[in-house]
Parts: C-alpha cells; structure tokens; sequence
C-alpha cells in the first residue's frame, strides 16, 4: 500500500493533561492535595507484585543474564532473578486503559510502554537503570484518523527508530525518532478487509527495512524520503491462493527471516524478503507457532497445549534446520503429572532468550512465568523428546490465573492467603515475597478467610463452607457447614467467631465449636460485605440492596441501626470504634455503585465525598490516618486511593491492578497494605507514614514461628528420622571397616615400592658412575681440540688483517675520487636548474591560455554529446535485447569450451604432479649444495657490505636530490587539476544558493506568523501565572483563619469541660450529705452516737463563718482527744510513708519541682491559721480542765441541753436537705461511701493520702481558702501537688464546707437548677469513678486509723475504726494512680 507522503503525525511533545503526575514518575494527586503531598504523614511504596499481564505482546525482555522486564497489573515490572527482588517498577499512567505492548531498545537501556486512552495512544519511554520517564511521549494523529492503541512495537538495530503499529480500523504503521519524539513517516498496511495485524520488526541489518505479518497479510516496507514503499514478494501470489495466516515471526543471528503460519508452516526467507522454501520440520499443527525467538544455534518455537520446540542447525543443507526439543509445560503429554504451570498450562503467548542463550523465559496464557534450558546435554534432550518437563520451573513463584476473589490476612504470622477462579487456594509470604503453599481444589473458591493465629482457614466454595486446618505442607478440611458460594466470610478480631454470609442471611458461629450463635437477617439481596468492630461485639454490613445494618452480637443480634439507599450496590463496609467521654461510637464507611464514599453515624449520613469512580473495597488505618480505596470500574485499570482520615476529600492515587480491584486488606500493625485484582494480581504495598508503627514499638510482640502438624505425620518423620539414623550408622561401620582396609593395602604397597626403588636407585647410581668417568675422558680431549683451534684461528687473523689493510688503501684512493666528481655534477645541475624553472614558468603560462580555450572548446563538445547521448541511448534500447541474445548464445559456447580445456588441464595436472617429484629430489640436492655456497658467500657479502656502506651514503644524497625534482613537478600538475575542480564546484554552489534563497524566503513567511503566536500565548501564560500566585495567598489566608477559629474551639471545650466537672462534683457532695444524714439519723435514741455524728456533720459540711457555740468540758475533751489520735496517725503514716516513698520517689520529684511553689505559699497560710488556732485551743483547755476532771459518766442536765442542741441543729440541716432535693436533680445508682454507712462515725479527720509531703505534723483547722484551692486542680488530673500530712486531714471538711455554702445559693438561683438538670446526663457517666475514687481514698485512711486506736482505751478505739473498715484499705488507695493519687482523691472531696 502506497505511503501517506511526508509525515502527517503530531508527536506531544509533553504528557497528556491526564497523565502529568504519572510522566514524571510520581502518582496523580486528587483535589486540593496537591500543594501538601509532601506534608502527608502517609505514602504508599510498592513493595511486591505477585502476578503478569499476559495477552499483549513484547510482555517479557531480558536487559541482563538474571534481569526481566514484564508486565504486572498496571505496571512494568524489572525483576533482578539473582535478588529475588523487584528493583524497578515503572507506572502506567492516570487515566490509561491498559498497557498494549512493550518493546525493549537492542542496548537494553531503554523501555517502551504503549498505553491505550479514550482519545488516542501513548507511548512512553522509561530509563530502564533510573526508572525515570522521558518528557516526551509519542502519540499518533493525522487529521481525523486518530490511533487508540499500539498493538505492537519494535525498535531498530541501532537504537536510534522505533516503529509502532496502530491498532483498528486503520491499521496504521509509523516510524518515530523515539529520542525527538517526531514521526518520519506513517502507513496503512492492513488489506482491504481490515485483517488483523500480528507483528511488525525491523531488519537487524537495514534499519529502512520493515516486516508486517498479519491474519493475510505479509509486507516488506521501505523507509525512503519519509514515504513508506512497499516491496513485492514471492509470497503475496501464494497467499491469495491458500488465504494463510502469518502470526508469528523472527529474525535469524544469520539475517535470514522466519515466519510462522497459523497452519503450523515454518517460512524460511532470505535477508531481502525472497522466500526461499517452507521447512521439513514444521509441526504442522494448528496455532503451534504462535510465538517465536532466534538464538545462536537456531530459534525457539511456542504454541497451542503449552508445547514449546526447539530447533536447531541440521547437518543435511537440504533439511536446513530440525527439531531438536520438544518440552510439555504442563508435565507429560498423557498427563500423568503436573509441570511447574500447574494443571492446564493454557498456551505460550509469549517468549524470549537470555543474553547468553542458555535460559529461555516463558509467558503462557494462564499468566504464569516460566523458564527452562536450552543449553542442555544429550540426556536432557532425550528426556524432553518423551515429554519430561524437568527442565520447566517458575522464574519467581506460579500465579493466580484469573480474577482473585478472596484475600485475607494474618495477623501472628507474615502470611496472606488468596482464592481465585482458578480453583485454587494460596497462602503467600509477604517478607520474605514466596509462595508457601498452593492447594487445587475441584470447586471454585469464592471467598476466604485467615485466622488471627494463622493455624485455620475458612474457605467458601460453590457447594459447601470448609473450615481448614493450615498444616506444613497441605490445607486439611475438619469442618464442613452446608452454605452453598459463600462469598463473604471474616474471622472476628479475636478470633472466638467467624460470620459467613448465606445468601441474604448473616450467619455467626464459634470459632472452635462451630456452633451457631446468631442469624442475622434484614437484606432483601444478596450480601455483599460484613466487617467486625473493633472489640467483636458488633457486625456491619451491607449488600446489593442498598441498605447498610449494624447488629449488636452480644444481644443475639438485636440490629442496632440501619441505613438504607434504594437503587444503590454497596460493595464493601467498614467500620471505626470512636471512644469519647467513656462512651463508644462507631461510624460506619460504605462505597458502592454510586460513585462516592459515606460517612454514616447512628444510621445518619454525616459525610458524603463524590470519587468520580466506582469504588470497590475500603480499608482503614486508624493509627496512620489513612482510609485506602480501590477502583473497580468495568475493563478499566484500578488504582489505589489514599484519603487522609478523618474524611476532608483530599486523597493520593496510586496505579495498581490493569481491572478492577476485587479486594483490599491492611496489615495488624499497619505496615503493609495487599490488594487483589480480577487481573489475577496480588499487590504488596508498604505504608511509609511519619509516626512510628505498632511493630516499630520494643514492647511489640513479633511474628509467631510455629506450624501445625498432624500426629501421623510427626510419627511418620520421626520413623523416617529413625531409619536415616540408622543408616548413617550403617554407612559409618561400612565406610570404616573400608578405610582400615584400604590402609592396610596402601602400607603394603608402599613396603614393595620402597623396595622397588631401592633397587633402582642403587642401579641408577652406578650407571652415573660410569658416566661420569667417560665425561671426563671426553673433557681431556676435547680441551686438546680447543687449544689446537685457538692457534690456528690466531694464524688466520693475522693474515686478514695484512690484506683489510691493503684493500682500505685501494678503497680511499676511490673515495676520494668519487667526491671530487660529486662537486663537478652539483655545480652542473645547479645551473642547469635554474634554467628549468625560467622554462616551466613560461610554460604554466602558456598552458593557462591553452586551457582556458580548451575549456570553452569542452562545453562546446558536452553539448553536443548529451545530444548524441539521447540518440546513443535510444539505439542501445534497441540492440539491448540482441545483446543479450548474442550473449546468452556466446556464454553456453565459453561453458563448453572452458569445460573441455578444464579435462585437459586436469590429464596434464597428473603429468606435471609425476615430474615435480622428480625435480623436487633434484632440487632437495641443489639446495644443500647451494646452503654450502651461501654460507661461502655471506662471509664474503658481509666484507662487501662494510666497504659498500659508504658508496651507498653517496647514493643517497643523489636519488633525494632526483626525488625533489620529481616531487616538484608532481605539485605542479596537481595544482592545475585543483584549479579545475574547484571551478567546477564554484557553479554547483552558486545553483545551491538560489534554491537556498528561495527556501529561506518561504520558511520566513511560514514563521512569522507562529512568533506572533507564541508571543500570545506567553502573555496568557504569565496572566495565568498570576492568577494562580492570588489564589496561593488567598488559600493561606484562609489556612490561617482555619487556624485561628480551631484554637478558639478548642479553648471553648475545655471551659465547657471545667464547667461540667464543677457541676459534677456539686451533685456528688450533695448525694455523700444524704447519704450522710441517713445514716446520722439511724443513731437518734442514742444521744452519745447521736452527737458523734452530728458534730462530724457540722466539721464536714458547715462553712467556718457559721455562727459557733460554745463547747463544753466534754467537747474539749472530746477534741483533745481527737488531736491525740490525728498526732498519733500522722506519726504512724509519716513511718509508711517513707516506705512507700522510696518506690516513687522517682516519679514523684517530676511533680513536686512543678509544684513547689504553690505548696509553699498555701503552708504560709495555713502556718499563720494553725498558729492562731493554737492559741484559741490553748486558752480553752486552760478554762474547761479544772471541770473536766470532776465530771461523772452519768447524763446531766447539761448533757441533755447539748443533745436538745444538736437536735435542733439536725431539724435545721433537715429543712436545708428539702429544699437542695427540691432544686437539685435526683442521682440515681449512686454506691454509699466506705465507711459512712455504719452507725458509729470514724474521728473527724480520717481521710488522708498515703502519698502526701511530710508537712509540720501539728494538726490544723480547715482554712476558710482551701474550698478555693481544691477547685484549681481537675478531678484524676496527675499533677496534683503533694501536701503536708496534717493539710491533707482538712481538704475534705474543705470542700464540704464549700458544698455547704453552693447548695443555698442553688435553692435561691432556680436558673442554676436548670442548668444542672441539662447537663445530669453527661454527669451520670463520670459520677460512678469520682464516687468509687472518694470510697477507696476513705477505706485507705481509715487502716491508720485502727492502728492508732490500738494505744487509746479500748471504747475509744472502738469508736474511731468503725465497722466499715477492714484490711483492703491499705492497697484501695493505690487505684488513685501514680504520686499522690490518693491524696488527690481526698483533696476532691
């Protein structure tokens, strides 16, 4: 087919708008994500690909000995065989439909990569040693025609062209200089019916030369003046009559060509195109040429059932080439056993040769990489002629073929499994990237599921559900469940359960019993997704139609909340626990196939992001931020997206799979992310992520070890280890019973050779004697001869030196004779010179006229023989074929001739060959005469040489003299023939510079018009520069704002925070005074009890501006008393403290430095109360004593005045108690203090912290500031400062009185009240701690106590423990926490 002329493609000379981020070799980056990609705190690297796109072609290249580019997912993989690692992996880019074929430069350093795209094909050039993409694409458009993918590619010998064949329907072949990104020109090679094109390749040897091959179709093109020419061939006249298929073909190492037929026909072609013959060894089956590769010795062949052929050079020229391997993938061709392909290893798509030609790599259809020998010896060539495939082995591992539909994985092992459509369950290694174990099953396997422990598997095939033990070597079923394709299961986070989806029904069983704990029922369709949270109480899911349900497991089931979308296919759903304020919420994330991704909390959708794509699977790392989707959009390729977490729709993706993504996992740990694809590969990408990782933790338990096996087979390897023992020991006793006798042998042995040689030596030292007396012998004479030769050769010299001395006389005299002659021819030829320079300079002259006239008469005589050259040329046409004729005639009459000659020549060859043996002895005794007379000769030439030796100086001064006259006369006409040349080329220039002219004037006019555009173009540029740097500051602008308004939230909560724990701890004092009065009032017909209490109420809730009374001789003694036992328990709490102590001393240093000057401040204030009350008490006590000593035990008057007052004083707090339980809400479920419940009160200042500073230890009255100072520090907080023991004593009637004083103000604030009654319910769920903190803060310092009361009287000491202390009070108070965690609990009241 005729060219399409000069070139009409346009090459981009930048990446298409929807690959940008994807040419430069980084990933495509969503909306607003862009300007903080590098802030991001996580990034996805492709670790491993487990998988290879088959069905395109060029899909696997050597670029070294061990090192293979091939395609997997979306990606380009180059796979180091020696490392066992993938070093490089190329990206596809954004927006692409799929990888099409891959072509490899000669030098191996550069990779093509056709890409299909909706509006045209890409081609992209990689660096194959740094991974970069070249800027510049290659894309092909020539008017309306636009080509939509490369279905081949091939590059030339030399590097420098590549050519690439467009796919349907216009077939078009173009030829690019891949390195400018320029086509040079295009054409349409298919035939009228758009046949499909299989191949194109360049001659390895004549880069102008292209071959095409296709269903039909066989062309050579020619590249000449950017025009495609097309060749003829013997081949086309054939083909139109057998209508042959050619679909494969390749070069030879001798530049022969061989194209392979879907017949089954091996065509032989010679460097031209000229078919030469069809091969004897053709297979002859159909399709069993669909792919071929040359090597040295011949070229390799692979087809149709997996059946790879190997042929080489034959010895018989007729033959040409012959089969010399024939290799089965699958295993024998009867069948009897499985090859390295797995059953049905499908067909060979694709194959290649390694540099040193001893490995050939395979690709079949079943997309598993192969490779086997071709180097092999003459036993392995017979084996693969019976069909063993010992030689075929996996290049890395075997792979899925076909979609992959389940994946899991384990959470104490680095394991993965898969389950795909090719019935076939995998468990894979993700850190060391092997394959442990692939099981073939007769069912399809639709889905799966991976233990926590990694001892058990679920597995749901099309007829039942299989649980499986995973043992060493094998997957062992020991429980089946009558569920028919199941294609959802998940083990729970702990592993105790596992659900199984069963149509529309959700069924939860127990791990190890597998009894069924719940049914879940409310779809109206098939489910599709389940997800456990985060402590397995509960299930989510979501299915075909449209509704998204959550179930509480715990209460069988009972189905929390519900979202429905009618008309919308959820395909997965996940779930995340959020713990706030004590309390638990999940929210719930589902993607379908509406193109977004929600946020549901509560059954209420919060959030909604548009992806713009059909997103498939979810996954979250909560600890990383991340949420990970996966696009499963229909024949288009699926890339992973990372959003940042908590959802704000900003999100980075990364190319993966070639189809959709079928399924999504993430690692326990959060280091690796794996994703399956209905492409059949398995991706492992690590998560690089700024904050270090549960694993990165020392405390972190690393992976198990441990297998699971069977008792018979443990029983079986130890029998097998039994016998292997016992027969090394056998071998051992063998092996040693040999060696002693092989010793014994060898001793005697060497008995005999030491006499053996013995014997010799002795005969050999005679003989040496005996040689050397004839050496000697021989020495005498031969010095005899020296001697006589040295005088006679004395003789001779002397004699040679009388006649070199005559002969040198002669000799001067002739010198000096010559060199007188010599001055006479030099002064001759120096004037004769001169004269011949005056000559040849007239000369020149003359011959520069005579030229100048010849060289008219020339142009003269050029014309008139161009006119005679166009009658000659017609006369020759004419008498041509005569010629020929005559010739033809004239050459069979030449072939007779010479062949009778030749017969002649050979009779007289025999004739000549019997005389030449005759001369050659003749001659063989010339020659040894002749060597005599040589040797004769040379002595005399060697005299000649030294007496010539100075003849030949002279001579040489006379041939450079001649030779510089030669050479002068030489220069002389070649300057004449440079002033003709150059002449001529002056004409030829001046005809190049009119057409240059003329060209410049028209490139000129073409490109003023393109400068007036690019100036243009420059200006809207820089206007949009500018309109981007305005957007850039108004997005800082706004960041900042952001900023801003987030710090004035934050501060808001924690105020509203402080405001609630205030409210919280007024309803806890109003609940303790209740429960207080209850228990006061219990003791009422006991005065003495009566008045306990009542006075331990007044110091706990009365403030100190309440009018006092005055006390009594009892009270004071009372309150001696007390102020005994207070010195008492602090001395005995100050000795444990100081043991308790030492263990968080440590600790404690932190928070007591932070500290310190507060506590200070508050010990100068309560040095100047106690202080001041001491003085008070003292002046008492010297009153009241004298009274005290003659009272009786009997009641008097004055005791029943006191008792009358106290009863008064319960009346009062009574009316006060009604009207704080008219205003204030009622708490509910609230537990009684430690110690308040009994009848009898403890002493009146029991509670203290084991953790607090030594102080003065004088015991001291509340101060009326420490209400104020109690509400500084929150509740639980662990700064708290560490006070003096006697001033933790007052900080619980503290904050009683402050109570006190807050619950009048209630009553007369009914606005307050309101306010408590709206924030009861977030107070309710942190009520229960403070109370339970109050009750182990009272029981740890009432133990003191009853070790003080041992030394008082024994009623005192029964008044002062009180029933509701007991021994747990000493270890309750170390649940407050660290420090002063005790301590703090009664400073809070």
């Amino acid at each position: 087919m005729p060219g399409t002329g000069p070139v009409a493609a346009q090459s981009t000379s930048q990446n298409p708008p929807t690959a940008a981020a994807a040419a430069t070799g980084s990933d495509f980056v969503g909306t607003n994500a862009a300007a903080d990609k590098d802030a991001r705190a996580v990034s996805l690297a492709h670790r491993h690909i487990f998988g290879i796109k088959g069905g395109i072609k060029g899909n696997i290249h050597f670029t070294e000995e061990s090192h293979l580019l091939y395609p997997a997912g979306h990606n380009a993989i180059l796979y180091y065989g020696d490392q066992k690692t993938q070093a490089r992996v190329y990206p596809g880019m954004e927006g692409s439909e799929g990888i099409t074929c891959l072509a490899v430069t000669p030098n191996r350093k550069f990779l093509a990569v056709c890409e299909r795209f909706q509006e045209r094909a890409v081609c992209s050039i990689f660096d194959i040693n740094s991974g970069k993409r070249r800027r510049n694409t290659l894309s092909y458009t020539s008017g309306e025609e636009t080509t939509r993918e490369f279905v081949c590619a091939s590059f030339s010998a030399e590097n420098k062209f590549l050519i690439t064949q467009g796919g349907p329907p216009d077939w078009t072949l173009t030829l690019w200089s891949w390195d400018k990104a320029r086509a040079h020109g295009a054409v349409k090679v298919s035939n009228l019916t758009g046949s499909v094109i299989h191949e194109v390749s360049f001659n390895p040897t004549d880069s102008s030369l292209v071959c095409v091959i296709g269903d039909g179709v066989f062309k050579f093109f020619r590249l000449q003046e950017g025009t495609f020419k097309a060749i003829p061939n013997q081949l086309s006249k054939m083909r139109e009559a057998v209508n042959q298929n050619y679909i494969s073909h390749a070069w030879l190492h001798d530049d022969r060509l061989v194209v392979g037929s879907e017949a089954g026909d091996i065509l032989l072609f010679d460097n031209g195109g000229e078919f030469k013959m069809t091969l004897p060894c053709s297979p002859g089956e159909p399709r069993a040429l669909l792919t071929m590769a040359a090597f040295g010795k011949g070229f390799v062949t692979g087809g149709e059932g997996g059946i790879v052929r190997v042929y080489d050079r034959a010895i018989d020229v007729k033959e040409v080439f012959k089969e010399s391997k024939k290799i089965h993938l699958d295993g024998k061709p009867n069948g009897e056993r499985s090859g390295a392909a797995g059953p049905g290893a499908g067909y060979v798509t694709s194959l290649v040769v390694s540099p040193s030609e001893e490995t050939v790599a395979i690709v079949t259809s079943t997309s598993q990489l192969l490779q086997l020998s071709v180097s092999a010896g003459p036993s392995d060539m017979k084996d693969a002629k019976e069909g063993e495939s010992v030689a075929v082995e996996n290049i890395l591992t075997s792979f899925h073929s076909g979609p992959i539909l389940g994946l899991d994985v384990c959470v104490r092992k680095p394991l993965i499994v898969t389950c795909g459509i090719d019935k076939s369950v995998r468990i894979w290694n993700y850190v060391e990237r092997t394959q442990d174990l692939c099981k073939f099953f007769g069912e399809e396997a639709y889905s799966v599921a991976f233990h926590p422990s990694g001892f058990h598997l679920i597995v749901g095939f099309s007829d039942k559900l299989r649980l499986m033990n995973l043992l060493m070597e094998d997957m062992r079923t020991y429980k089946e469940i009558p569920i028919k394709g199941c294609r959802e299961c998940r083990f729970s986070h702990g592993g105790q359960f596992f659900a199984a989806v069963n149509s529309n029904t959700i069924q939860v069983y127990k791990t190890y019993t597998c009894e069924v704990v719940c049914n879940l029922r409310g779809h109206q369709s098939k489910v599709r997704s389940v997800c456990w949270s985060a402590d397995d109480s509960k299930l989510v899911s979501t299915g075909a139609d449209g509704a998204a349900y959550e179930y509480d497991i715990i209460k069988e089931g009972r189905r929390c909340s519900d979202f429905t979308q009618k008309g919308t296919n959820f395909s997965c759903i996940i779930t995340y626990t959020a713990t706030e304020n004590a309390q638990q919420t999940n929210t719930v994330y589902v993607v379908g196939s509406d193109k977004t991704l929600k946020e549901v909390q509560g059954g209420n959708p919060v959030n909604c992001l548009e992806s713009n794509s059909t997103m498939g699977q979810l996954a979250l790392a909560t600890q990383a931020k991340a949420l990970f989707a996966g696009v499963s959009e229909s024949e288009l390729p699926g890339p992973i997206r990372c959003y940042s977490f908590p959802l704000d729709g900003d999100y980075v993706e990364y190319q993966a799979h070639s189809l959709a993504v079928s399924r999504i996992r993430i690692t326990y740990d959060e280091q690796y992310l794996f994703s399956a694809g209905d492409d059949g590969c398995l991706i492992v990408f690590e998560i690089k992520k700024k904050v270090p990782t549960k694993r990165d933790k020392d405390a972190f338990l690393g992976f198990a070890d441990e297998i699971l096996v069977t008792k018979a087979f443990l029983d079986d390897k130890q029998a097998a280890q039994l016998d292997l023992e016992r027969q090394v020991e056998e071998l051992t006793s063998r092996i040693d019973f040999r060696l002693r006798h092989r010793d014994s042998y060898h001793k005697e042995k060497m008995a005999e050779m030491q006499e053996k040689y013995s014997e010799e030596i002795e005969t050999e030292r005679r003989k040496f004697e005996v040689l050397r007396e004839e050496k000697a012998e021989m020495e005498m004479t031969l010095w005899e001869n020296i001697k006589t030769q040295k005088e006679n050769h004395a003789k001779s010299t002397q004699d040679l030196e009388q006649s070199f001395q005559q002969k040198m006389l002669v000799e001067v005299h002739r010198y000096q004779k010559l060199a007188q002659d010599l001055e006479k021819e030099r002064q001759e030829w120096e004037a004769q010179h001169d004269k011949i320079l005056e000559a040849q300079s007239a000369e020149i002259e003359q011959l520069r006229q005579n030229f100048e006239q010849v060289q008219r008469a020339n142009r003269e005589e050029q014309d008139r023989l161009i006119r005679e050259k166009e009658l000659a040329f017609k006369s020759h046409q004419e008498t041509l074929a005569q010629l020929e004729q005559d010739a033809d005639r004239e050459i069979e009459e030449l072939k007779e001739m010479y062949e009778r000659k030749l017969a002649q020549e050979k009779d007289e060859k025999v004739r000549l060959r019997g005389q030449a043996g005759i001369h050659k002895k003749y001659h063989d005794d010339l020659d040894r005469q002749m060597q005599k007379r040589t040797d004769d000769v040379k002595k005399e030439e060697e005299k000649n040489r030294q007496k010539e030796e100075s003849i030949m100086t002279l001579l040489k001064d006379k041939e450079s003299n001649e030779k510089e006259i030669k050479e002068r006369d030489k220069t002389i006409t070649d300057k004449e023939l440079r002033i003709y040349d150059l002449k001529k080329q002056n004409q030829e220039l001046e005809k190049f510079k009119f057409v240059l002219d003329y060209k410049i004037k028209e490139l000129k006019a073409q490109i003023d018009p393109k400068t007036a555009d690019i100036e243009s173009m420059k200006k809207q540029t820089q206007a949009m520069d500018d309109e981007l740097n305005d957007y850039m500051r108004k997005n800082k602008q706004l960041a900042l704002d952001i900023s801003q308004l987030q710090m004035k939230q934050r501060a808001l909560q924690a105020e509203i925070k402080s405001q609630k724990r205030r409210l919280r701890d007024d309803l806890n004092l109003i609940k303790r005074f209740k429960l207080d009065l209850s228990e006061t009032l219990e003791g009422v017909d006991e005065p003495k009890v009566l008045k306990e209490g009542m006075a331990q109420l007044y110091r706990k809730y009365v403030q100190n501006n309440t009018k006092k009374l005055d006390l009594d001789t009892d009270m004071q003694l009372e309150y001696k008393r007390q102020r005994d036992y207070l010195e008492k328990s602090v001395d005995s709490l100050k000795r444990k403290l100081e043991k308790d102590s030492q263990s968080h001393r440590i600790d404690n240093m932190r928070i007591m430095q932070e500290n310190v000057s507060l506590i200070r401040e508050i010990n100068d204030l309560r040095r100047e109360i106690n202080q001041l009350k001491h003085e008070r008490t003292a002046q008492e006590l010297q009153v009241q004593m004298g009274q005290s000593l003659g009272k009786d035990t009997a009641v008097d008057p004055a005791m029943q005045e006191e008792v009358a007052l106290q009863r008064e004083q319960i009346a009062e707090l009574t009316r006060h108690l009604q009207s704080l339980q008219d205003t204030a809400p009622q708490l509910e479920d609230a537990s009684p203090l430690d110690g308040a419940a009994t009848g009898a009160a403890p002493p009146p200042a029991p509670v203290l912290g084991t953790e607090t500073g030594a102080g003065d230890g004088s015991p001291l009255q509340p101060p009326q500031d420490a209400a104020a100072d109690a509400t500084m520090l929150p509740a639980g907080s662990d700064d708290s400062p560490e006070l003096p023991a006697a001033a933790a004593d007052e900080v619980v009637p503290e904050q009683g009185e402050a109570a006190g004083a807050a619950a009048p103000a209630a009553a007369e604030a009914p606005a307050e009240a309101e306010a408590q009654e709206e924030s009861d319910e977030a107070a309710a769920g942190e009520e229960a701690p403070a109370t339970a903190a109050a009750e182990s803060a009272t029981a740890a310092a009432a133990a003191p106590a009853a070790e003080a009361a041992e030394e008082a009287p024994a009623a005192e000491a029964a008044d002062a423990a009180g029933p509701g202390v007991d021994g747990e009070a000493e270890t309750g108070g170390g649940e407050a926490g660290d420090g002063g965690g005790e301590g703090e609990a009664a400073y809070r009241g």
